[in-house]
């Protein structure tokens, strides 16, 4: 397993990479850090695979735009240049806030993707509706409407050795001590900027009047033409999942939806039970071979 980075224009993105073989990115959420993928990663490389978890835009310091852009416009123009940085054609996993930009990404262009795997995400074309439906979503996703505060959440979180960072990951997944990972989320969430970048992306949600919000309006609406798996958490402290009974739909997946509920296991569910998920992914990528133009 080597450091490596991926670029986009002057942007410049930290990776784990091991491997050979079709490319896999693998794209980490909040409050997270891209070298908690190593499980995946391992099991991937050794499956005959080219593994990449490159760190999101903001979550290093060579990262983060000049222009504040942290839209999720702007990070899945990031993903589609990783894309074509590997080659042109890649397997696509995200987990949380990487779940999300996988979704829009394969919508926007899935020329470029021959599977999408998301974790703690469900489909996202159902979801503002969903929420109506499922009430304690609305006081589990308290949190992003603090996070719209100037400031005052960057203190809060960061305070005393960012026991905020380690309140939210304990509160999403009860009945796990998540030890190292825990430590190596806070490590990148301490580095200059990062912190900040990381909040924005949840306060560039609520300006609907630009036109990067109306674009990924439009990809989150269109339906998913590459072969999909979402899985899901059980004990999952942060998107609850009841979600699924209103976000699944097979007509949004036209090139096939598996959907996998991981007992015992909350939002961190790639950390919490990796040989299951491993289990999964590998299974998903084997009937899910590169069939685009390289």
């Amino acid at each position: 397993m080597k450091q490596v980075e991926l670029v986009n224009d002057a942007l410049r993105f930290p990776a784990l990479m091991s491997g050979d073989g079709e490319p896999v990115i693998l794209l980490h959420g909040f409050p997270d850090c891209y070298q908690n993928w190593e499980h995946q990663v391992r099991a991937l490389a050794g499956a005959g695979y080219l593994a990449v978890a490159p760190a999101l835009r903001g979550y290093a310091p060579g990262c983060q735009p000049e222009n504040g852009d942290y839209s999720l416009r702007a990070a899945v123009d990031d993903v589609c240049a990783f894309a074509s940085q590997l080659g042109g054609c890649v397997h696509l996993v995200g987990h949380d806030w990487g779940a999300v930009v996988g979704y829009l990404a394969a919508a926007r262009s899935p020329e470029q993707f021959s599977s999408l795997t998301t974790l703690a995400i469900p489909p996202v074309r159902r979801l503002p509706a969903a929420l109506l439906r499922v009430p304690e979503q609305l006081l589990l996703s308290a949190y992003m409407d603090f996070f719209q505060l100037p400031l005052v959440p960057e203190w809060t979180l960061g305070r005393n050795d960012l026991a905020g960072i380690e309140w939210l990951w304990r509160r999403w997944s009860p009945d796990w001590e998540p030890g190292e990972a825990l430590e190596l989320a806070k490590l990148t969430l301490s580095q200059p900027g990062v912190m900040r970048a990381a909040l924005s992306w949840y306060r560039h949600l609520p300006k609907v009047w630009t036109s990067a919000h109306r674009e990924a309006r439009g990809w989150m609406a269109s339906p998913i033409n590459v072969p999909t798996l979402v899985m899901v958490g059980r004990k999952d402290g942060c998107m609850s999942p009841r979600l699924l009974d209103h976000t699944v739909n097979e007509r949004d997946f036209p090139a096939g939806l598996s959907v996998e509920q991981i007992s015992g296991a909350g939002h961190f569910l790639h950390l919490e039970r990796p040989d299951r998920i491993n289990d999964l992914l590998l299974s998903h990528l084997a009937n899910s071979p590169s069939a685009c133009a390289v």
